[in-house]
Protein backbone atom coordinates (compact mmCIF):
# COMPACT_ATOMS: atom_id res chain seq x y z
CA UNK A 1 0.00 0.00 0.00
CA UNK A 2 1.68 3.49 -1.00
CA UNK A 3 1.68 6.11 2.06
CA UNK A 4 -1.05 8.66 1.92
CA UNK A 5 0.66 12.22 0.64
CA UNK A 6 1.02 14.93 2.83
CA UNK A 7 -0.22 17.80 3.16
CA UNK A 8 0.86 21.49 4.93
CA UNK A 9 -2.44 23.45 5.88
CA UNK A 10 -2.40 27.15 7.68
CA UNK A 11 -4.20 28.70 10.20
CA UNK A 12 -3.92 31.83 8.95
CA UNK A 13 -2.54 33.27 12.35
CA UNK A 14 1.44 32.14 11.71
CA UNK A 15 0.44 28.26 12.53
CA UNK A 16 0.86 25.72 10.53
CA UNK A 17 -0.09 21.89 10.71
CA UNK A 18 0.95 18.48 8.38
CA UNK A 19 -1.68 16.16 7.90
CA UNK A 20 -2.08 12.78 5.99
CA UNK A 21 -4.08 12.31 3.39
CA UNK A 22 -6.29 13.96 0.98
CA UNK A 23 -9.26 13.23 3.75
CA UNK A 24 -7.97 14.90 6.38
CA UNK A 25 -7.15 17.62 4.38
CA UNK A 26 -10.64 18.31 3.38
CA UNK A 27 -11.85 18.16 7.27
CA UNK A 28 -9.46 20.63 8.45
CA UNK A 29 -11.12 22.97 5.35
CA UNK A 30 -14.22 24.14 6.63
CA UNK A 31 -12.71 24.52 10.25
CA UNK A 32 -10.82 27.42 8.80
CA UNK A 33 -7.62 25.59 7.60
CA UNK A 34 -6.08 26.25 4.49
CA UNK A 35 -3.55 24.72 2.24
CA UNK A 36 -0.33 26.28 2.53
CA UNK A 37 3.06 26.29 1.21
CA UNK A 38 6.12 24.21 3.23
CA UNK A 39 6.56 26.74 6.90
CA UNK A 40 8.84 29.63 7.26
CA UNK A 41 10.81 31.06 9.42
CA UNK A 42 8.45 33.17 11.23
CA UNK A 43 6.07 30.04 11.47
CA UNK A 44 4.76 28.00 14.66
CA UNK A 45 4.21 24.27 13.73
CA UNK A 46 2.12 21.79 15.63
CA UNK A 47 4.51 18.62 17.07
CA UNK A 48 3.39 15.64 18.50
CA UNK A 49 5.41 13.41 20.81
CA UNK A 50 5.43 9.62 20.10
CA UNK A 51 5.94 8.56 22.71
CA UNK A 52 2.84 10.07 25.47
CA UNK A 53 1.63 11.52 22.71
CA UNK A 54 1.20 14.97 23.50
CA UNK A 55 0.81 18.13 21.12
CA UNK A 56 2.32 21.76 21.27
CA UNK A 57 3.36 24.08 18.94
CA UNK A 58 7.13 25.16 18.40
CA UNK A 59 8.87 27.72 16.02
CA UNK A 60 9.81 26.37 13.27
CA UNK A 61 13.47 27.46 13.65
CA UNK A 62 13.44 24.68 16.02
CA UNK A 63 12.20 21.86 14.96
CA UNK A 64 14.92 19.76 13.83
CA UNK A 65 16.04 20.22 17.19
CA UNK A 66 13.20 18.58 18.84
CA UNK A 67 13.06 15.41 16.17
CA UNK A 68 15.97 13.69 17.49
CA UNK A 69 13.18 14.23 21.38
CA UNK A 70 10.61 12.18 19.71
CA UNK A 71 8.42 14.56 18.56
CA UNK A 72 7.22 15.36 15.14
CA UNK A 73 5.35 17.58 12.86
CA UNK A 74 1.45 16.32 13.12
CA UNK A 75 -2.49 17.59 12.32
CA UNK A 76 -3.77 20.34 14.93
CA UNK A 77 -5.19 19.06 18.00
CA UNK A 78 -9.04 17.68 17.62
CA UNK A 79 -11.22 20.72 18.08
CA UNK A 80 -13.36 21.04 21.05
CA UNK A 81 -17.42 21.41 20.48
CA UNK A 82 -18.62 22.41 23.62
CA UNK A 83 -22.16 21.73 22.20
CA UNK A 84 -21.49 18.22 21.49
CA UNK A 85 -18.90 16.66 23.80
CA UNK A 86 -19.21 14.13 26.19
CA UNK A 87 -19.77 16.47 29.10
CA UNK A 88 -21.46 19.98 27.77
CA UNK A 89 -19.49 23.30 29.00
CA UNK A 90 -23.28 24.41 29.81
CA UNK A 91 -24.06 21.59 32.06
CA UNK A 92 -21.88 22.86 35.18
CA UNK A 93 -23.02 23.33 39.16
CA UNK A 94 -23.19 27.22 39.57
CA UNK A 95 -21.42 28.89 41.99
CA UNK A 96 -22.92 30.36 44.85
CA UNK A 97 -21.76 34.19 45.51
CA UNK A 98 -21.48 35.94 48.64
CA UNK A 99 -22.56 39.06 48.34
CA UNK A 100 -21.91 41.60 51.31
CA UNK A 101 -23.49 44.82 52.49
CA UNK A 102 -21.97 47.77 51.27
CA UNK A 103 -20.14 50.03 53.84
CA UNK A 104 -22.36 52.96 55.51
CA UNK A 105 -21.59 56.35 54.24
CA UNK A 106 -21.15 57.67 58.00
CA UNK A 107 -18.49 54.32 58.40
CA UNK A 108 -16.20 55.79 55.58
CA UNK A 109 -16.10 59.29 56.79
CA UNK A 110 -14.93 57.61 60.08
CA UNK A 111 -12.71 55.67 58.23
CA UNK A 112 -11.42 59.06 56.59
CA UNK A 113 -11.30 60.89 59.81
CA UNK A 114 -9.01 58.00 61.52
CA UNK A 115 -6.70 57.98 58.59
Amino acid sequence: MAAKKTYWMHDGYGTVALVEGADERDRWKPLGWVDSEPPGPGSQVWMRHETHGGRAKFPFASVELWRPRGWSECEPPPVADPFSAETPADVVEPVAVQVSEPASPAATKKEKADG
